[in-house]
């Protein structure tokens, strides 16, 4: 693997797929086959996401809960709480690179939970894709890692 610097990053990123990768190989769409969503990398080191199912949450939310039981694990999962439906995702703040992680030292965000924590997530580039991997979460039984592929946006 070349070594990768933020430059590398800068720039719009269109989110092409939002996905749980499980333990035991199951891959799980959460928002569905279609999503939408931007990210955008500054040349000043700053990032900020947004992105969202682009069809309806309900019947999604309901399979989520399902699949992650137990009162604690609904809130790892974004479930309960003020804000129970995690159908966007919106943080912003400056960004960093070692190695093979990216990390998102968020600032603002809709969940204040998150809010001067560091989000790492590791990273691969393959032509115009980026794709970013969370750290393993244990929730549950399960161990989940959530995957998000993104697509460079050109002119």
């Amino acid at each position: 693997m070349s070594h990768r610097t933020t430059a590398d990053f800068i720039g719009t990123w269109r989110l092409l797929e939002y996905s749980f990768v499980h333990d035991d190989g199951v891959v799980e769409r959460p928002w569905g086959a279609e999503v939408r969503g931007y990210l955008l990398y500054t040349p000043e080191g700053y990032m900020s996401g947004n992105l969202s199912p682009a069809r309806d949450w309900a019947s999604r939310r309901a399979r989520l809960a399902e699949r992650f039981s137990g009162a604690s694990n609904l809130r790892a999962a974004g479930l309960t709480g003020r804000n129970p439906r995690r159908d966007y995702i919106a943080y912003s703040g400056r960004y960093s690179v070692e190695g093979d992680t990216v990390t998102h030292h968020v600032e603002v965000s809709l969940f204040p939970n998150w809010i001067g924590r560091p989000e790492v997530r590791y990273f691969q580039f393959e032509n115009d894709r980026l794709t970013l991997r969370t750290p393993p979460i244990k929730v549950g039984k399960h161990t989940v890692v959530a995957q998000l592929v993104w697509q460079r946006v050109r002119g």
